[in-house]
């Protein structure tokens, strides 16, 4: 049975990932300034949170965060690969990219995935999982650890736009957020009640989009290159989103769609991407135009509701198929 608490982090997964999907659907820059400074930080803060420290070995543990996060990965990766490079044969008689790229960015080999840019993430949460893993193993030098990433993540922070094997320059970032999130529920800080009230959240809003539009210079954040801006200020933003995000979420509370959708966010995050191939040729098979990089707030609106009523309908139709088959299973 899922707890209380599990509900609001379905809920507050399901509302990040329809962030993540508007923010990528032709988004204006303000659209993205305010979404990209806290978005991804807010998954691997969350991930952190829902850690439980229990006694498995190293060998179990790797194989059951292979399972989750590297099988998705190569999964989604074939399915893009075939996709696009069969529509782009179809359309031109050649591959999306040339066979050795095909090859690097498929295995994540030169700090690329390719088309689906969004897969990045699994690979490097799995490596952030595992190292928190081994940190928390250890009895003793756990504060020199700390201090290692937040010498490296300054290091990658200044080489912007920085990509490197298997993503590892975002690797000590991300393990931090993680860090935070795990913290966070270790000492309970989402549970002070002064935070929730509503003038409190209203003027952490404010705070928030101070730093990332003005002190951050509206850095359009980008978080797998290191594209963040000041290093310091951009954490301090992001944490402040992540905690003004998460109490609201609290807040909503157990919610029956949000609460799917974040459920099912791996799969949304996996997938999106194609209703870009979908909208891009669509737009052209209507005006003969190509479709514009950057659209009015309504517009991408609209187009991330409808890619998630799409998501919704399938949803629950496996839902209803799943459960048929249990009764009959019975």
């Amino acid at each position: 049975m899922v707890t209380k608490r599990m509900d609001w982090i379905d809920t507050a997964k399901g509302i990040g990932i329809f962030l993540v999907v508007w923010g990528h659907f032709y988004a204006s820059d303000t659209l993205k300034i305010a979404i990209y400074g806290f978005h991804m930080p807010l998954f691997l803060f969350l991930s952190g949170y829902l850690y439980k420290q229990k006694d498995i070995r190293f060998l179990a543990f790797l194989r059951k965060k292979s399972k989750h996060l590297l099988v998705p990965f190569f999964l989604f990766q074939t399915v893009t690969f075939l996709v696009v490079n069969g529509l782009s044969f179809l359309a031109s008689h050649k591959l999306y990219e040339s066979p050795t790229a095909l090859w690097k960015h498929f295995f994540y080999l030169d700090g690329d995935v390719g088309f689906n840019t969004p897969l990045w993430f699994l690979v490097v949460l799995f490596f952030v999982e595992i190292l928190f893993y081994l940190f928390m193993q250890m009895r003793k030098g756990k504060l020199i650890v700390i201090i290692l990433f937040c010498a490296l993540a300054i290091m990658f922070s200044e080489q912007e736009g920085m990509r490197i094997f298997l993503g590892f320059q975002i690797v000590p970032l991300s393990w931090l957020f993680y860090y935070f999130g795990f913290k966070c529920k270790v000492w309970g800080l989402l549970a002070h009640k002064r935070w929730h009230n509503w003038y409190v959240l209203l003027g952490m809003s404010l705070i928030y989009l101070l730093i990332v539009f003005y002190l951050n210079n509206a850095q359009i954040v980008g978080f797998r290159s290191n594209n963040i801006g000041n290093l310091l200020i951009f954490m301090v933003g992001a944490l402040l989103g992540i905690y003004t995000f998460c109490i609201l979420c609290q807040k909503i509370g157990k919610s029956a769609l949000w609460g799917n959708f974040g459920r099912h966010s791996m799969i949304i995050m996996g997938t999106h991407y194609f209703f870009l191939i979908f909208y891009a040729n669509t737009w052209r098979l209507i005006t003969h135009e190509t479709i514009q990089q950057v659209y009015p707030v309504w517009t991408s609106l609209l187009l991330s509701v409808f890619a998630f009523c799409v998501y919704f309908i399938c949803f629950r139709w496996l839902e209803v198929r799943h459960r048929k088959n249990g009764s009959f299973l019975k």
